[in-house]
């Protein structure tokens, strides 16, 4: 009997352990990369991308790229980088990945949207970058930080129509979006490679790791989440939002994707209502598809525009 408690004792605090580690190394932040500085880059697994995030801060900021703020509802203060277009007919308002940061996820894109007319409105998710943050909550309450871009948006550069573009988790925190009241400006969603939940990608990264069942360990985990970062696993679901989907929608995900398995994006398209369009990259791994296939991929940006910029 004395064996069986120690051993039960055990397993209890083996899984107490491994959920609160999860916690930890999944939602805490973390020190970020030095992005521009090429020495610490070319040591890491970025190193092929530092040309194009060179390229693009310059772009940036050789097109009068200027800081703008808000603040969270939970009183955070995050930042932003906003470009106009000379004569503008929309703006895209991206969100980017997990641990990663705008030049990395959409560098190549913001000289092609702006040079399409199109505003660029470029956030630091919270804790990331210049935004402040201690926790990452996996889009949850990045979407509704989006909803504050949009309404400082709308009250600053006027009501041209938005087009919301998301990779990875910012894929995740527009799709969330989808069931959430929002301007009648905002008229369409990109979504590149993102996850159908929280608690779904963070089991499918521990399984993967561990090799183990991730459930016992995950219960810790949101119990973590939901004491320290004031959100929960479960709480949202692009399944559930798209369900309630009544904008044009393009969804893309790479088919050899090693980080999020690209299943989560056919499980949501296949749940979402309203205009869709799926786009899968045979050959693309997590967030490139569109340097594997860049003529796809903008064949499919140009109907989702088109869409945008034709619907009443």
């Amino acid at each position: 009997m004395l064996v069986f408690l120690f051993v039960l004792g055990l397993l209890l605090l083996l899984i107490f352990v491994s959920g609160a580690y999860v916690f930890l190394t999944a939602c805490v932040r973390k020190k970020e990369l030095p992005w521009l500085v090429e020495s610490e880059i070319k040591k890491t697994s970025y190193a092929k991308y530092y040309e194009c995030m060179k390229d693009a801060d310059k772009w940036l900021c050789d097109n009068g790229a200027r800081d703008v703020y808000i603040r969270s509802l939970d009183g955070l203060k995050l930042r932003a980088r906003w470009v106009p277009a000379e004569n503008p007919v929309g703006t895209v308002l991206f969100a980017h990945g997990y641990h990663s940061t705008p030049i990395l996820d959409f560098g190549v894109a913001f000289p092609l949207y702006n040079e399409m007319g199109f505003n660029i409105l470029v956030p630091d998710q919270r804790s990331h970058g210049k935004s402040q943050g201690q926790f990452i909550t996996f889009g949850v309450k990045e979407c509704s930080d989006m909803q504050l871009w949009i309404a400082y948006h709308n009250s600053n550069f006027g009501k041209f129509p938005i087009l919301l573009s998301g990779m990875s988790m910012g894929a995740s925190t527009v799709m969330y979006m989808a069931d959430e009241p929002l301007p009648d400006n905002v008229k369409g969603i990109i979504a590149d490679c993102g996850f159908t939940s929280p608690k779904n990608i963070i089991a499918s990264v521990f399984r993967k790791v561990t090799h183990l069942p991730a459930g016992p360990s995950l219960f810790v985990t949101d119990l973590c989440a939901r004491l320290f970062a004031g959100f929960s696993l479960s709480e949202k679901d692009t399944r559930k939002t798209l369900s309630k989907n009544q904008l044009p929608i393009l969804i893309v995900h790479g088919q050899k994707d090693g980080f999020v398995p690209c299943y989560m994006s056919e499980e949501a398209y296949a749940a979402c209502t309203g205009p869709k369009n799926l786009l899968l990259v045979k050959d693309a791994d997590h967030g490139v598809s569109f340097l594997v296939e860049p003529d796809k991929y903008s064949k499919a940006i140009d109907e989702i525009i088109d869409q945008i910029l034709n619907s009443k």
